[in-house]
């Protein structure tokens, strides 16, 4: 299959990554390969890599920005573990919780320093100064997602149009980027890249909604991560709005009231999952997300993309949204 081939090419070049950096001081590199190291679906430098195919052949030109990428996605994810305490990534202990807070912070730090050096490999064809503007307001905006995030755990009011703008920032508009720097290295033609950026924002917005169902019904052992994560942050996801317009008072006053506890403890747990079940909120949340997956096929079938390579997008949006079924 053409996309595991991309996905084993790029755990080779990664690897050549991960021998390069040093040895010391203990804890900042070590943190880097810890977290890099890990068993990933690696969906970002797979979609800069097809990003890049979808035009021209030789896709090995766009590896930098692949791996820029995926090391600048790994750094938020060792700070997004910071916030939201969480103890485990990837079935493994989080870099902060291996090497403590004030090491996993410079962990984070570096490796955003790296994906910009990383960048400047790129060859002199390209248009890095796109480039790095394309990857710094991108940058700029997950971060003004995460902070959205943190804030809609202290409110109540919130919408779900809202919430979709705070996944837009926080999670899709990296996927969006992804495919795009593939289609900037290999073409001039911007109005396509941006094409492809939509394609990914949108894919990325089904995406996250499929996490937050897999983050309560998905398999813990396939996730690495303890089931009911974000009911016990107290995180509004797709499936808590979805049942707070669909439940009844009594549990649509349990499911408000517990976003003002002090502690959500594990019956909490039982009992908010109990509910979504009760209203069926497991087939409305795959509903939503098949809903937009066909929204984001149908800008592939409008666009003059060569039929093969189209067709791998299509499986590989396809096999992001319906995983784990």
């Amino acid at each position: 299959m053409f996309l595991q081939q991309l996905k084993s090419e790029f755990e080779e070049h990664l690897k050549d990554f991960l021998k390069e950096l040093p040895e010391k001081p203990y804890g900042l590199y070590d943190g880097i390969r810890h977290i890099l190291d890990a068993d990933a679906k690696r969906l970002r430098p797979v979609a800069v890599l097809l990003g890049y195919y979808l035009f021209k052949d030789d896709y090995h030109r766009a590896m930098p920005a692949a791996l820029a990428v995926e090391v600048f996605h790994n750094f938020t994810l060792v700070h997004d573990d910071i916030m939201d305490e969480a103890t485990v990534r990837r079935g493994k202990a989080s870099v902060h919780q291996k090497f403590g807070k004030n090491t996993a912070i410079m962990v984070g730090d570096i490796m955003l320093i790296a994906a910009y050096r990383i960048l400047l490999h790129l060859d002199e064809e390209v248009d890095i100064d796109l480039v790095l503007e394309l990857f710094s307001d991108t940058a700029g905006q997950i971060c003004e997602g995460q902070v959205l995030d943190m804030e809609f755990e202290r409110e109540v009011a919130v919408s779900k149009e809202e919430y979709l703008n705070m996944v837009g920032l926080k999670t899709a508009v990296l996927l969006g980027l992804s495919f795009q720097l593939g289609a900037v290295i290999a073409t001039d033609d911007f109005e396509k890249s941006e094409r492809l950026y939509q394609f990914g924002y949108k894919l990325g917005l089904a995406f996250q909604v499929m996490d937050d169902w897999i983050d309560a019904f998905g398999d813990e052992k396939k996730t690495g991560k303890r089931r009911g994560g974000d009911i016990y942050r107290k995180k509004k996801t797709w499936l808590w709005f979805s049942a707070i317009e669909m439940a009844d008072e009594s549990d649509r006053a349990f499911l408000e009231e517990l976003m003002d506890a002090d502690e959500v403890r594990e019956r909490d747990v039982r009992r908010v999952l109990d509910i979504y079940h009760l209203y069926d909120i497991p087939t409305v949340v795959k509903d939503f997300a098949d809903s937009l997956l066909e929204q984001t096929l149908e800008s592939i079938r409008d666009s003059d993309i060569q039929a093969d390579r189209a067709e791998i997008l299509v499986k590989l949006a396809r096999d992001l949204v319906q995983r784990d079924r």
